[in-house]
């Protein structure tokens, strides 16, 4: 494995500390059970973007390690939101692999095609293990039920199945990782482009 330049590790740490700052400010929209949806997850998508799958697969394990301090949901609230970080970024390597897309040559169709290719794949992926994790660990552990009280509690509050309360929020905010994401990094790249060097 090659060793990581100075400049992806200034990205990772730039943007690890974006996020951070977006975990502290008031822009989110809660849900009932305790997910937000926020733009948390936007600079670590950008991280992969500018240094690739293996720095971005370190800014998610930094981004967990940093919410777990400064989260108010500590350590589980980092867990998840890495976990689910971490099937986005995998969605959008898939992606790039079967389109070969590139920052290089962002042709718009190209460009297209690999932003909803890597949202449907991650969405593919994220829904059924956070539906999972949500049931099996978090949920049990955050609303202080037993495990069998868990999809009864989450129907009551909210009026929809278990897997559409959990897999709804966690649609929305992929497309807002995804899109956000890249619509974010564009610019950056358009004005800086010896980010990718």
């Amino acid at each position: 494995m090659r060793r990581m330049s100075s400049r992806e590790i200034a990205i990772i740490g730039i943007m690890l500390g974006l996020s951070l700052m977006l975990e502290v400010l008031p822009l989110e929209m809660p849900t009932l059970w305790g997910m937000k949806i926020d733009l948390v997850a936007v600079p670590i998508i950008m991280a992969y973007f500018l240094t690739g799958f293996i720095g971005g697969l370190l800014s998610v394990l930094l981004l967990f390690a940093g919410l777990s301090i400064v989260s108010p949901a500590s350590w589980l609230g980092g867990m998840m939101k890495a976990t689910a970080t971490f099937t986005v970024i995998l969605g959008l390597e898939i992606a790039r692999r079967l389109t070969g897309f590139s920052f290089e040559n962002p042709d718009r169709g190209k460009l297209i095609r690999f932003a909803v290719l890597a949202y449907l794949i991650g969405v593919a992926l994220r829904i059924p293990l956070m539906v999972a994790l949500n049931y099996y660990v978090a949920l049990e552990i955050w609303l202080g039920v037993p495990q069998e009280k868990v999809v009864e509690t989450l129907e009551g509050w909210t009026g929809v199945p278990f897997w559409v309360a959990i897999g709804l929020p966690n649609a929305i905010q992929s497309a807002i990782d995804v899109f956000i994401g890249l619509l974010a990094t564009i610019p950056v790249l358009r004005r800086v482009p010896h980010l990718l060097e």
